[in-house]
């Protein structure tokens, strides 16, 4: 049996990050999403995995074309143009092998047991088993209503707070049957959740397997740092080795440098006398923290810098983006690539910055 991931979106919800940095490839304590995902399918006994991509496919397929996956395979699906969540797994039929698949959505990070998930499928007569997660505030997320065989009943898309019947979402996970691809027109946009799903309800041929374990949609900045969060207190995806305080050995630290785990500090970073980088945070390779800065519960992505006395906190930095001297960065913010945060400005309330904007010293300030 193999995987389908769907990785062809924009992922324009985690702009500006994503204008450079495909969603997949974003990091969690200093490894790109994917590698997550992968191991993910691995421990469903998977035998391989068929990527549909679309949107920066290069990064992806590079770091793939890097590794030795043990006779785990992956192929690639390209699309030309957009084809949605169903001809998007319609596109990578052609690396299938008549078989049942898994598909999972590219920005879903799980630690459930997908064999589980899988065995509950067989055991049924459904041509599709979706995979629910009950959470805290459903008008967030359209709702699956499931009746007492788990036979899907009807679909919720965003509900009022007044018109909210279950807790349960469609976690982004499913199991399909080979005979699904055949509902499915070739080349076309057409979206598994909208359309094939509620045919499927139709015929009564679509259940649901509800999981508790960790599950989080990386999608947003705000659920990105919590994801990055979850990883680097080995919430998911720790192994027996799992090191709370992971610093690189070519780390270059000055005097009174305080590093406060779980944190991850990647190759050739330099962090300057007195400079502190909180619990909770992620730095890239190449970043540089200044005299005094202090960095905490942020991400900061390949060759970011920090100047001396500047404050980042819960934000995520882009590559190479630079906060000026004394400057904040505060408040789910984020920074595009190569973006210049000049001198004494204060950047909060989850503003965005583009990539290779500079702001002119003291320019700015939402505090």
């Amino acid at each position: 049996m193999k995987g389908v991931v769907l990785v062809g979106g924009q992922g324009s919800r985690l702009r500006p990050i994503t204008f450079d940095v495909p969603k997949a490839m974003v990091p969690l304590r200093n490894r790109p999403f994917m590698g997550y995902m992968i191991d993910f399918l691995r421990a469903g006994e998977l035998d391989g995995a068929v990527l549909s991509l679309g949107y920066l496919p290069d990064p992806i397929k590079r770091y793939f074309d890097e590794r030795d996956l043990n006779g785990f395979s992956i192929d690639y699906a390209v699309e030309d143009h957009a084809l949605g969540t169903a001809g998007g797994i319609k596109n990578t039929e052609g690396y299938l092998d008549g078989e049942s698949m898994v598909v999972v959505n590219g920005d879903v990070l799980s630690g459930m047991d997908l064999r589980v998930a899988i065995a509950k499928h067989k055991e049924s007569d459904a041509l599709a088993t979706i995979v629910l997660i009950s959470v805290e505030d459903p008008t967030a997320y359209g709702l699956v209503e499931v009746d007492h065989d788990m036979l899907v009943h009807r679909f919720i898309e965003k509900p009022a707070a007044d018109e909210v019947t279950t807790s349960l979402v469609n976690a982004g996970i499913y199991v399909l049957e080979p005979e699904v691809l055949d509902m499915i027109p070739t080349d076309q946009e057409v979206s598994i959740e909208r359309e094939v799903f509620p045919q499927l309800q139709a015929e009564g041929r679509l259940r649901a397997y509800v999981s508790s374990s960790y599950w989080r949609d990386i999608g947003t900045p705000k659920s990105y740092l919590a994801a990055s969060h979850d990883v680097l207190s080995g919430a998911v995806g720790a192994g027996e080795d799992f090191d709370y305080l992971q610093v690189d050995p070519s780390v270059a630290m000055g005097k009174g440098v305080k590093v406060l785990p779980p944190v991850s500090v990647a190759s050739e970073c330099v962090l300057e006398d007195k400079s502190t980088v909180g619990g909770r945070s992620s730095l890239g390779p190449g970043c540089k923290i200044g005299e005094g800065a202090l960095v905490e519960g942020s991400v900061l992505l390949d060759g970011a810098e920090i100047e001396p006395g500047a404050v980042v906190r819960g934000s995520i930095i882009g590559p190479h983006a630079r906060v000026g001297e004394d400057a904040i960065v505060r408040g789910l913010s984020v920074l595009g690539a190569g973006c210049v945060i000049g001198e004494g400005n204060v950047l909060d309330q989850g503003i965005r910055i583009n990539p290779g904007v500079v702001l002119p010293p003291r320019s700015m300030s939402f505090s």
